[in-house]
């Protein structure tokens, strides 16, 4: 197998079939020998049974349905799972992915072996919400200058990596996952190349803005532990200042208080947040359940 393809699906039905087409024809022009693996990541529409139509007249389609709704990183860990090819690719359903894009990729990744990883970015952010722009900014912002693991502002999901890194993202086995964050910390010798999504032709974006600002925090604290010793050097400050104020004035004061009361209360919340990551962890559940699968006895 030379091409694995991973596409991650939740209430897609309306771009399934168009999808599908465009991969199919793209291959089969290049004569490439692929697989598409989808999971469908518990879509309450039609979209696994399209998919299942699909499979009947293209034997390169793979199919993985998920219990119920698991996310995306979940969809992702999935695919890997099952992925054979020599090279790997992670790519979206909503036609905003391009076949000739990931052929671009794949050139440039096979025409150079010293890279195993070719990821695209996005080139320009003018189509999002100018408040989703500021948060993503930010975020990016933040994360390259507090943490180790350095992410290239507008890196997408949507790559193609040899079989090697996909041997290395499986040997992780944490429950709350960021790929991202992953693939950085892994390493491996990556190229970005710039890209200007499509046109969404069907629905909305399934991100809201919550969802963003969750999957953003969880991407930041899975690879820095910074607000844990911020909070622990800006405590003996606090201490320091609190007995000092105790010692010249004999009390503390209400504003001294009302710092400290403020200081705790904000660091119980970061500190639960790290413990909410050890407990999801600790439990050992299984990142998905798989209801049901098709075309992988296929030989």
């Amino acid at each position: 197998m030379e091409i694995s393809v991973i596409v991650p699906c939740y209430n897609e039905e309306a771009s399934i079939k168009e999808f599908c087409n465009m991969m199919k024809d793209g291959f089969e022009k290049r004569k490439i020998k692929y697989e598409l693996i989808f999971i469908d990541d518990g879509s309450t529409d039609d979209t696994f049974k399209l998919l299942k139509e699909e499979e009947k007249g293209n034997k390169s389609i793979k199919l993985i349905s998920f219990s119920k709704n698991f996310g995306k990183e979940a969809a992702m860990y999935a695919g890997l799972s099952y992925a054979s090819g020599k090279y790997i690719s992670i790519m979206d359903a909503d036609m905003q992915h391009t076949f000739d894009m990931l052929i671009s990729m794949f050139d440039k990744l096979k025409e150079d072996e010293t890279y195993d990883i070719v990821c695209s970015y996005k080139s320009s952010r003018v189509d999002e919400k100018p408040l989703k722009r500021v948060l993503t900014s930010t975020f990016y912002k933040l994360n390259n200058k507090v943490s180790d693991v350095k992410l290239l502002p507008g890196a997408s999901d949507f790559r193609i990596f040899k079989s090697c890194v996909k041997d290395a993202i499986l040997s992780i086995t944490e429950k709350d996952r960021f790929l991202k964050g992953i693939f950085s910390w892994i390493g491996y010798n990556t190229i970005y190349v710039p890209y200007t999504p499509e046109k969404r032709l069907h629905g909305n974006s399934k991100w809201s803005l919550l969802k963003l600002i969750q999957y953003s925090l969880n991407g930041f604290i899975s690879f820095n532990d910074l607000p844990l010793r911020f909070f622990f050097f800006s405590g003996i400050i606090i201490f320091i200042i609190s007995l000092l104020n105790f010692i010249l004035i004999g009390k503390l004061g209400v504003r001294t208080l009302i710092l400290l009361i403020s200081y705790l209360i904000l660091m119980i919340g970061v500190i639960s947040l790290y413990l909410s990551k050890i407990y999801n962890n600790s439990l050992n559940r299984p990142i998905y359940i798989i209801k049901e699968k098709v075309g992988f006895d296929r030989k």
